[in-house]
């Protein structure tokens, strides 16, 4: 058993970089999907509901929280993942299997945090995010239950991470994808079968993660992990904590700047009415799946990445940054393609309403119009991290979400009305991708001197970069 785990982790420094890739990547990718799915499926079973486009716009204003929520998750389990890839490259298991455990920690932590304080203020955030008089009861229906479900959601995260980066994809992969599969299944049954509209769908979700979690931590309790969890003895390190907080920070301000960009997002698109939020919701969660093939790739290249950076391959490494931009950037080219063709059809899915196809259509071509810029981006960020670079990473993450989307959206709004909404994010884009590929040109100079310094000896084999 011990060495069919050791293989797994090994695989990322031996086998051909682009099949290790690829083949980490394929149940991440498969994850992603999944998840941007059942995401999708409680819009779209909320959508035929009698609530109609007032249950799409509630589940829309609490989108902002509930990526608040991913954001916190992944400032744990980003950072968590990037130094355990790196912590196994470096044949340092044992400190692993701590970085594991305050990971898990940590997350299940957080998600008692969110659920307390998200349970006090859910009414006057949801009404700060955009929420109506006639929405507002639904989406407090919809946020509090899945604000219980929280501390489960969180732990999950790291679960799936951590998997990933020690070599453990499928197994990650099988506890997202059964989750998420219940939740298409369960959907119906609690918004219809038992006539609980909006909360239904909340309730099927809570329900759907609670399975998930089960699964997944059943890989830890039965021991088949290269990183092994124990409470035994178990002390938070200043060392490790300081090192998953510094790492994880960037994907953190990703994910919350994501927040921020949708509520902007909503409070802009409120003055258009209910139906303006729901079509904005509605691309949102379209645009999100194919978000989520990026993302999983990404996903099966940074722990790739990682390892043979931390064990000094690299060749390799220069190998998997190629192929990584490469395939990235074809992924982006064809989901910009199909979201442009198949708009109307896409939308088409989620409602029959003509105000908010009228607003849908046009705004899902322009959301996904830079989305090969937005492949670089996530490209250059993983590498920073799986690096610990946490700086240019925190630039990245920063850029697209943040420095550029919000003000764009803000500026674009008042000159531009309900186009300029529109148009925002391809803006974002374009400045962001600048800011990558100058830092591109930086973390390539830093592989060189790196390696001349290794080839030198002047590069300590075990040093931390």
């Amino acid at each position: 058993m011990e060495q069919t785990i050791d293989k797994r982790a090994e695989m990322m420094g031996t086998a051909k970089v682009p099949g290790a890739i690829v083949k980490l990547a394929v149940p991440a990718i498969v994850s992603m999907v999944v998840m941007a799915i059942y995401n999708m499926a409680d819009t779209y079973f909320v959508s035929m509901s009698p609530e109609g486009y007032f249950g799409t716009a509630a589940v829309s204003v609490y989108m902002p929280i509930m990526l608040l929520t991913q954001a916190l998750s992944i400032l744990f389990a980003a950072g968590g993942a990037a130094y355990l890839s790196r912590l196994l490259g470096a044949q340092e298991k044992a400190k692993a299997g701590r970085t594991a455990t305050t990971t898990i920690i940590l997350s299940f932590l957080s998600g008692i945090l969110v659920a307390v304080a998200g349970g006090i203020f859910a009414e006057p955030i949801l009404l700060a995010l955009g929420a109506s008089g006639d929405t507002i009861d639904l989406a407090l229906d919809y946020a509090l239950v899945l604000l219980i479900a929280s501390p489960v959601q969180l732990t999950n995260m790291a679960f799936n991470n951590l998997l990933r980066a020690e070599g453990s994809a499928v197994q990650s992969m099988v506890g997202m994808v059964i989750g998420a599969v219940l939740n298409m299944i369960l959907d119906p049954v609690f918004i219809f079968t038992f006539n609980m509209g909006v909360m239904g769908a909340a309730v099927a979700t809570a329900i759907s993660q609670a399975v998930s979690f089960a699964i997944l931590s059943s890989n830890y309790w039965r021991k088949k992990t290269v990183a092994k969890f124990r409470l035994k003895g178990f002390r938070f390190e200043r060392e490790i904590v300081s090192y998953i907080v510094r790492v994880g920070s960037s994907t953190f301000l990703t994910q919350l700047l994501a927040a921020i960009g949708f509520a902007v997002i909503n409070v802009c698109a409120k003055p258009y009415g209910d139906a303006a939020i729901a079509a904005f919701g509605i691309v949102n969660r379209i645009q999100f799946l194919g978000f989520a093939l990026m993302f999983g790739f990404s996903q099966g290249y940074q722990p790739v990445a990682g390892y043979n950076f931390g064990a000094h391959k690299f060749e390799r490494l220069k190998t998997a940054m190629k192929f990584g931009i490469a395939v990235a950037l074809c992924i982006g080219a064809l989901v910009t393609l199909a979201c442009y063709t198949l708009a109307p059809q896409l939308m088409g899915l989620f409602t029959t309403d003509a105000y908010v196809m009228e607003i849908g259509v046009p705004a899902l071509r322009w959301f996904t119009a830079g989305f090969m810029i937005t492949a670089f981006t996530l490209i250059m960020l993983m590498t920073h991290q799986a690096f610990g670079k946490a700086g240019g990473a925190l630039i990245l993450s920063i850029s697209r979400q943040g420095v550029c989307l919000i003000p764009t959206v803000l500026v674009l709004a008042n000159v531009l009305g309900l186009f300029g909404i529109m148009l925002s994010p391809l803006v974002a884009d374009i400045i962001s991708g600048m800011i990558a590929a100058i830092l591109a040109v930086r973390i390539f100079r830093f592989i060189r001197t790196t390696k001349e310094e290794y080839v030198l000896g002047i590069l300590d084999p075990g040093a931390e970069q």
